[in-house]
């Protein structure tokens, strides 16, 4: 992927558009709440997104647009 996104970055927006919230994806991540949101920031910015609409579609484009079970599976076990 040539989006310049570092695997955090990836990690965090893929989450963003299999629909969960920041709250979510810092507990999923053992991140804060502000962490999440600095991370959407800079990919928004690396991707050009002047909102969330564009930024789903930017990361779709690219090929980021999973579920949560995809992007993390859960242990069986």
């Amino acid at each position: 992927m040539s989006s310049g996104l570092r695997p955090r970055e990836t990690q965090v927006v893929a989450l963003v558009v299999a629909g969960l919230t920041s709250k979510e994806i810092a507990r999923r991540l053992d991140i804060s709440p502000l962490t999440v949101r600095k991370h959407r920031e800079n990919v928004m910015r690396k991707l050009g997104a002047h909102s969330m609409a564009e930024l789903i579609d930017a990361a779709r484009a690219l090929g980021i647009g999973t579920t949560p079970s995809e992007v993390f599976p859960k242990n069986s076990g």
